[in-house]
């Protein structure tokens, strides 16, 4: 493993024949190693140390993290040679400064409160094993002390998490958000687990060593706070949404050339002192800013990592210039807020209701919207405010699991083994490659011969399905797409000085045990002389954008549905996001009736409600997704609203593919001469039929009722508030699917005896392939429908519906 020798700029073979190297543009660290020897299963592990203290447990866990931190060295010393950043770094410790790490915890629900096992939030967070491998590496490698280092994160659920946390903590006590990402608090555990991840750095010192990464931890659990400068002898962790309490802890810094905005306010631990006030100075030094996002999907954005891990993550949820809870970045105006709203995730960004996240309309009935520079001016103006404060930083992609379908810890998303750490100086070149590596599945060869540009002057297309009339059916074929050239957060961050799109990599594959190169930004081994492809086996994409990852599947799925049915899908769903009339819609292009805003505003009254009321983990979660359901049909609610009507359109599209993906081929009941399954889709109707009846009855639908839906909201809400919990227990976010079965079993032909509940649901969704279901009545009633009713109708689900 001879990291000395240099592997950009030298003559390779490849299926280009002789060629050079990339050496050009910003070097990008990276290594791949093996997930199973890294941090893969530690969550089981981890159980198993909490519930039976097994020291076993706990070696095999350190074991992980050492495979870890010895193979992060295999990308971080060679960006070394390339940058020299370890000076850089070492003269502002002198002055002061501290490492601030800053992960991706967007959902902090790693470790379950109740069971200690894995929760969903695994699905969305840098990993803590990873955060741990990483601080050791600089306290190892660059002889910095665990007290020149701190960890502070602004993620929307943190404060919620605390509030849900405290009510289910057995001991009575507060669960403070810095506690929240401790992952315990006494002997209650829950959260994300850096308290584990200073254990494992404590057990790692030298004999003597005075910095204990322990010190600090009493803090988070008291919330006792202390500004960096203070923290002499402390590893403290930050919460960075947390201003209002302490208006002196933000500062207000200038948006060079800002877009969206001129100024924002941010956090002081980050951002460091005002440079009027040198006392300020010794609390506030500035930082040296180690973001460490995970590598994943999206549902706005092309993906989640460098860029958008501070260009959203850094918004303070909880700062308010107008003061009481009139947050400036975030919805509802609650005492805890759940959802960064207040800033644009879209172009066109609507005027609403600040107290109830109802969207404006003018005489017309049009929604009214400000065109704004939408999510990517968002997160740039963000960043550059930080670059003009004179602010360091590395970028450490936590990629070893990547997380497909789903970003938010819904637990929809899944984990491939990539085994990736990509690190960098640039945020530009770091994230355009991890994006090309993460959209494009074909190997170089091939992707020069396919015809199709990601915009920057590469060939990164993805192998995608294809669905295509034959005969009667609509099969998948195969062919190319290109979701990178739908992307222009690259090309506007380069432009706006954030960094270079050209870069060359250096490195290290640990499982074939080769040098890592690009070549025309193409990653791959090479071996005496010859280049060979590393691309990734999986297909990624977000579930919840499906028209935009994979438009051209998509877009030939409506032309099929259009050719057998005589529709006009392709031609709705252009009208709708098609703003420049190219054909193409981009990541940009998400329609002028401004929905992010009310959907941003219905998310986040979920997660606010889940932090201040007993059950709200239940009314939030129901409010948001029968909303938001409500809001595709104006027959469905009763002031007519249709802002989500265009989205249902790519919606029904994720639910056709699932269809097609199915074991067993069958007739399609809604048109007859269509077979879906075993890779055949399904009528449009069909589709949306589906989708319909897995939000009201769970993925199974329509063999069982099962989670996460509807209907087993409105049940567990009914057993725990009449029944004592006797069907689910007291495992919340752990429901006991036989549970479920058992109560529609039981009361399926007698109701007189169930539980007092009434669930409506649209005509045609009343039964399960004939079976009367439990507690449902069918409607046609706008105001009815997809709501919930309790003792006797004295209680309805949602609440404040009249305001919609």
């Amino acid at each position: 493993m001879n990291l000395k020798s240099s592997t950009k700029g030298i003559s390779v073979k490849s299926p280009l024949d002789v060629t050079m190297s990339d050496s050009t543009g910003s070097p990008v660290g990276v290594v791949r190693m093996d997930p199973d020897r890294s941090y893969a299963g530690i969550g089981g592990l981890l159980e198993e140390y909490i519930n039976h203290s097994s020291q076993e447990a706990w070696g095999k866990i350190r074991t992980k993290i050492d495979y870890t931190y010895e193979n992060l060295d295999l990308a971080l010393t060679p960006l070394e040679k390339e940058t020299g950043f370890s000076q850089e770094i070492r003269s502002r410790i002198e002055k002061g400064q501290k490492l601030l790490f800053k992960p991706n915890l967007v959902s902090p629900s790693n470790i379950n409160p109740q069971t200690h096992a894995t929760d969903p939030g695994n699905l969305a967070c840098t990993e803590w094993p990873f955060i741990a491998a990483l601080m050791r590496w600089f306290h190892d490698k660059l002889d910095i002390s665990y007290h020149q280092m701190s960890i502070g994160e602004a993620a929307t659920v943190i404060s919620a998490a605390a509030g849900r946390y405290s009510m289910l903590n057995p001991e009575g006590n507060t669960i403070t958000p810095e506690a929240v990402i401790e992952g315990r608090s006494g002997e209650f555990y829950g959260g994300w687990g850096f308290y584990f991840a200073r254990k494992y750095l404590a057990a790692s010192l030298e004999p003597g060593a005075s910095d204990d990464p322990m010190k600090g931890f009493d803090e988070s659990v008291s919330g006792t706070y202390i500004p960096p400068g203070l923290a002499s002898d402390k590893l403290m962790v930050y919460d960075l949404n947390r201003i209002f309490d302490d208006p002196t802890k933000g500062r207000d810094v200038e948006v060079p050339d800002g877009v969206n905005f001129k100024s924002i306010t941010l956090h002081k631990a980050v951002v460091g002192r005002a440079p009027e006030d040198a006392e300020d100075l010794k609390a506030y030094p500035g930082c040296i800013l180690i973001n460490v996002p995970k590598f994943k999907v999206h549902n706005v954005t092309l993906f989640t990592n460098v860029i958008k891990n501070l260009g959203i993550g850094l918004y303070p949820m909880q700062f308010a210039s107008a003061g009481d809870h009139k947050w400036d970045y975030s919805v509802p105006h609650t005492p805890i807020p759940g959802m960064k709203g207040g800033i644009p995730h879209q172009v066109w960004v609507p005027e609403m209701d600040p107290d109830t996240g109802i969207p404006k309309r003018d005489s017309a009935g049009k929604y009214i919207v400000n065109k704004t520079g939408g999510i990517t001016a968002t997160m740039i103006d963000i960043i550059k405010a930080v670059n003009n404060q004179d602010i360091f930083m590395i970028h450490v992609v936590d990629g070893i699991e990547a997380i497909n379908l789903d970003h938010t810890g819904s637990g929809m998303g899944r984990k491939e083994p990539e085994g990736m750490v990509f690190a960098g100086l640039d945020p530009v070149a770091t994230d355009l490659l991890c994006a090309r590596y993460m959209f494009s599945n074909v190997p170089l060869k091939e992707a020069m011969e396919v015809e199709l540009e990601d915009g920057l002057g590469g060939r990164f297309p993805q192998r995608v399905p294809v669905p295509a009339v034959e005969d009667s059916n609509i099969v998948t074929k195969q062919d190319f797409d290109c979701p990178l050239s739908r992307d222009k957060c690259f090309e506007n961050a380069s432009n706006r000085g954030l960094g270079d799109t050209k870069y060359y990599v250096v490195g290290r594959d640990m499982i074939t045990d080769r040098p890592l190169i690009s070549l025309q930004g193409h990653l791959g081994t090479i071996r005496d002389g010859t280049f060979s492809d590393l691309i990734t086996n999986a297909f990624f994409f977000d579930a919840a954008k499906f028209t935009w990852d994979l438009q051209k599947t998509a877009f030939s799925y409506f032309e099929a549905i259009d050719k057998l049915t005589g529709s006009s899908l392709k031609r709705e769903f252009l009208e709708a996001y098609d703003e420049n009339g190219d054909g193409i819609v981009d990541y940009e292009e998400l329609g002028k009736k401004g929905a992010m805003g009310p959907m941003m505003y219905l998310a986040g009254m979920t997660v606010a409600e889940m932090g201040t009321e007993k059950y709200g983990f239940l009314h939030g979660a129901f409010a948001s997704r029968t909303m938001m359901l409500k809001l595709r049909d104006p027959l469905w609610n009763p002031n007519g609203h249709d802002l989500l009507k265009e989205s249902q359109l790519g919606a029904t599209c994720i639910g056709a593919y699932m269809i097609s993906q199915l074991e067993i081929e069958a007739q399609d009941p809604f048109f007859p001469s269509l077979t879906f399954g075993k890779g055949k889709w399904p009528s449009f109707q069909l589709a949306q039929h589906i989708l319909t009846g897995m939000a009201l009855y769970g993925p199974q639908f329509p063999n069982k009722i099962a989670f996460p839906s509807l209907y087993f909201i409105v049940l567990h809400y009914a057993d725990l508030t009449q029944n004592g919990g006797q069907y689910f227990g007291e495992i919340r976010m752990e429901p006991d699917q036989k549970a479920i079965d058992r109560y529609v079993a039981e009361f399926s032909k007698d109701e007189e005896k169930a539980l007092d509940f009434t669930f409506y649901v649209p005509p045609g969704y009343g039964n399960l392939n004939g079976q009367k279901i439990p507690n449902v009545r069918e409607t046609s009633d706008p105001a009815k429908i997809l709501t919930a009713g309790f003792n006797d109708g004295q209680e309805v689900w949602p609440k404040n519906l009249e305001l919609w």
